[in-house]
């Protein structure tokens, strides 16, 4: 889903829970973006910037469809995801963690949450578009069940990304 895929290790011991937010957290939204993603320099200087939105950016991304859910831990938004629902499936995007959270089970709890919103609103698949050649994203990818689909393609230029998706099963019960 994004800048932030560490998800091999849990060192709390306890488990994070995504929920939806609301336009009341599109503050906190906004300065967890601009934390994280104008530091994700493996990304081009221009999508970092466009990916470290507004608080009414990310309000009209709401009024437009657009879902974001995020983990909070001690009261403190700690990571957040963007999600809409395709023609496809239900599309993720733009995940992002703190620095000082990861390997905490945050994004884990925001790719099995990722899974449930998927199946509540009878999608067939998740999927993601993630950098290419990202060896934690690609771990968490494996480690959720996703599989590549197609080649990797130019999704901004010189950043090249891979999609992933996986089946998302209504009967099943995780």
């Amino acid at each position: 889903m994004g800048v932030c895929c560490a998800v091999d290790v849990v060192n709390t011991g306890e488990k994070h829970r995504a929920i939806k937010l609301s336009k009341e957290d599109a503050k906190d939204i906004s300065a967890l973006y601009k934390e994280v993603w104008l530091k994700a320099y493996e990304y081009p200087k221009e999508w970092r910037e466009r990916r470290a939105m507004s608080e009414e950016e990310i309000k009209k991304e709401m009024d437009s469809g657009y879902f974001f859910f995020g983990v909070h831990i001690d009261g403190k938004l700690v990571g957040v995801y963007k999600a809409s629902i395709t023609e496809r499936g239900c599309f993720g995007e733009q995940q992002a963690v703190l620095p000082e959270y990861s390997a905490q089970g945050v994004a884990s709890a925001m790719y099995e949450q990722f899974y449930e919103f998927a199946k509540a609103n009878k999608c067939k698949v998740n999927y993601v578009n993630i950098l290419a050649g990202n060896e934690p994203c690609e771990r968490a990818m494996k480690k959720f069940n996703f599989y590549k689909t197609g080649e990797p393609w130019e999704q901004s230029k010189g950043m090249l990304v891979q999609t992933y998706e996986r089946k998302v099963d209504e009967g099943e019960e995780e």
